[in-house]
């Protein structure tokens, strides 16, 4: 945002117009005066609330009521690019519940940005371009279904980027959580074609160690019908 600069006041002719007071000071305004949102300033009064650097030549946010300059909005209230951690201005990319660059929001391997419209693989750890995706579990590449519809909501993957993930498409916001509904933005368990975040998978089909009665990750070293972890 940027202020403008106000009429110059006659002092000679006072009676004649109200009398502009500083939004920041209280005194008479003279000379030129800086008018911002129908509030007026002295040149010299219009400065960031925290720094105190002057704000007439530059840009400038409002936040709160208050006056900010750039570099103090956005160490404040600034999102910040998970790729780069630079704060995101203009143009940003979406994703999994994480904000990016749109040059910043790259394959994982290859590190090259996705273009806009292009599927991306989500394996539950890492975003892959098509080039790059793999199924290291598998013995060979799966065919994705023909149908262009995502399998979160039902509705059709029209424009925009879609995710790739247990074989079938995704809307970037649908690839939530069977149970709780939370968006998966890290690693995830699938039961039954379905994704789980860990806490509610544990909860749902975990196994507890009959020792230490924690959820079992790892191996299992079964007795009879007793579970314990297996080191």
């Amino acid at each position: 945002m940027s202020a403008k600069v106000a009429h110059p006041q006659d002092p000679n002719h006072a009676t004649e117009k109200p009398i502009i007071h500083c939004q920041k000071c209280g005194e008479p305004c003279k000379g030129e005066v800086l008018k911002v949102q129908a509030k007026h300033f002295h040149i010299k009064c219009f400065t960031c609330k925290v720094c105190g650097c002057d704000l007439a030549q530059g840009g400038f946010f409002i936040k709160n009521g208050d006056y900010l300059c750039t570099l103090d909005y956005q160490r404040m209230y600034g999102t910040r690019c998970n790729g780069c951690g630079e704060f995101v201005e203009g143009e940003v990319v979406t994703a999994l519940g994480k904000t990016y660059h749109p040059n910043c929001f790259a394959c994982t391997i290859c590190k090259r940005p996705f273009p806009p419209g292009d599927r991306v693989t989500f394996n539950g750890r890492d975003c892959l371009c098509q080039s790059c995706a793999v199924q290291p579990m598998s013995p060979g590449p799966k065919e994705l279904a023909n149908s262009s519809s995502c399998a979160g909501c039902g509705r059709d993957i029209k424009t925009g980027q879609a995710l790739l993930a247990l074989d079938r498409q995704w809307h970037l916001g649908c690839f939530k959580c069977k149970a709780c509904g939370k968006l998966l933005t890290g690693e995830y368990i699938s039961k039954d074609g379905a994704p789980y975040c860990e806490k509610d998978y544990q909860v749902l089909f975990g196994v507890k160690c009959e020792s230490c009665h924690q959820f079992i990750t790892g191996k299992v070293l079964e007795v009879g019908s007793i579970c314990y972890y297996y080191y």
